[in-house]
């Protein structure tokens, strides 16, 4: 019997995940699971990326998230859950909440309980791991107050609504799961076995430990600088999660059961398949001013345009008069780490002196795609880099973390038209500007059309 791991974090898990979506879903063929999720801490922007990956792999995508939730009454604390689209409706409620989230709090993105209730048709609710609000309560001794929360997320979701049993061999973990599996014969919610992945192999653990030094701007040496308590928030083969203690079958087989209930093939992920075209775009662009420079590519839905003597405000707010039916706003641009940039970051987590930092990376050649890269290339800088343990591990880490994201920012003066009915995730910066967390490949697979002003 196979297995489908539930509660993933990938790269778009910005400073907290290193399940690098090729390569989870490469792992997830490799153990001849029949499916993968993705469940990124407020974002979506996975999502294309996965689906995909894993249709030309011949298994399953599944679209989640990790969602906090605000108490509406009494206990005011946040807790998270992990929320999983069904089908298209599904993906749609989990972009309206992302878009809630972010105008909750831009800084700390979360929901209410009544705005979860109002948009959970369609989604599967796990109840997270030992820090969730069940669990919290079951520890803290409110068996009451936990039995409430349960029967309140079950009249919201129904069936869809699992317990989530880990075991990352935390002491105060192994106290809330047998809690949890007790309140489960009570109410008879089923249990779900998963593992926090955010990780791809157990040996990556100093890696998300940097990233986690990175997000903080500590140093290792700082008592916050270890990410987790173990280095057990990895992959895991099948058989290792169905070796965890002795919990029943039963939990593996409803990962299966879980999978079965999403359907991918009826709008999973939207596609734009209106009759906005990129000539009626191109004709709302030359109606404001002649003196532009419009181009598109032939079979392209990208449009670049030339302001010249043109104020950007002004043409964007033409063009929204002209396309009324359209929402347009900036896309996201994921910056990616370079050579130097990741390194730099890695080696002043762990104290490496600022002289030693510039000395280093004075020596990356140009151009280089990675360190290992850096050292064929560059004799100098392999020896150099080699002579002290630190620094060569440094580089081992910061190849393992390149491919992660430096930065998620609003891009510059380019701009995605989205149909108002289409449901986007959209997030905001700390002033409240809004863009869409898509990037231009996302925008692009889904046939939007996409701007480019200079």
């Amino acid at each position: 019997m196979s297995f489908v791991h539930l509660h993933i974090h990938s790269e778009y898990s910005w400073l907290d995940g290193a399940c690098f979506i090729d390569d989870l879903v490469q792992k997830a063929v490799q153990y001849k699971m029949p499916a993968v999720a993705i469940t990124d801490r407020n974002s979506l922007a996975g999502a294309s990326r996965l689906w995909h990956q894993c249709i030309k792999a011949g298994i399953k995508p599944i679209i989640g998230l990790e969602m906090a939730v605000w108490n509406d009454e009494g206990d005011d604390r946040v807790f998270s859950v992990i929320l999983l689209a069904k089908n298209g409706s599904g993906y749609d409620n989990l972009c309206r909440l992302v878009t809630l989230a972010y105008i909750n709090d831009p800084n700390a993105p979360r929901i209410t309980k009544s705005q979860l209730k109002d948009n959970a048709q369609n989604l599967i609710c796990l109840s997270f791991s030992v820090v969730g609000e069940l669990c919290t309560l079951l520890l803290e001794g409110k068996e009451a107050e936990a039995r409430q929360v349960s029967d309140w997320y079950y009249e919201v979701f129904g069936e869809d609504y699992y317990y989530e049993i880990q075991n990352h061999n935390l002491p105060s973990e192994a106290l809330a799961m047998y809690k949890l599996m007790n309140l489960a014969y009570e109410t008879n919610i089923p249990m779900v076995l998963t593992n926090d992945c955010h990780y791809l192999e157990r040996r990556d653990s100093i890696s998300i430990d940097a990233l986690n030094c990175i997000r903080k701007g500590i140093d290792f040496s700082h008592p916050d600088a270890k990410r987790f308590a173990c280095n057990e928030y990895y992959f895991k083969t099948p058989k290792e999660m169905k070796s965890l203690f002795d919990f029943p079958r039963q939990l593996s087989k409803n990962t299966l059961e879980i999978a079965n209930k999403i359907n991918v093939t009826d709008g999973y992920i939207p596609i734009y398949d209106g009759d906005l075209s990129v000539q009626r775009v191109v004709d709302a662009l030359s109606s404001y001013s002649t003196s532009m420079k419009i181009k598109s590519e032939p079979n392209s839905k990208h449009i670049t345009v030339s302001l010249m003597d043109n104020k950007l405000n002004d043409v964007l707010e033409h063009l929204r008069k002209q396309l009324s039916d359209f929402n347009l706003m900036p896309f996201t641009e994921y910056e990616s780490w370079t050579p130097i940039s990741i390194y730099s970051a890695i080696l002043k987590t762990m104290k490496v002196p600022k002289t030693k930092i510039k000395e280093l990376c004075d020596l990356i050649p140009s151009g280089v795609n990675s360190l290992f890269e850096a050292v064929l290339i560059n004799t100098e800088f392999s020896c150099f880099s080699s002579e002290d343990y630190v620094c060569r591990l440094s580089a081992v880490i910061a190849d393992k973390l390149i491919s992660t994201f430096r930065e998620e920012k609003s891009a510059k003066q380019k701009y995605v038209l989205i149909p108002k009915r289409m449901s986007i995730p959209i997030v905001r910066d700390n002033d409240g500007n809004a863009r869409c967390q898509y990037d231009f490949n996302f925008i692009n697979q889904i046939c939007l059309i996409s701007l480019e002003f200079t």
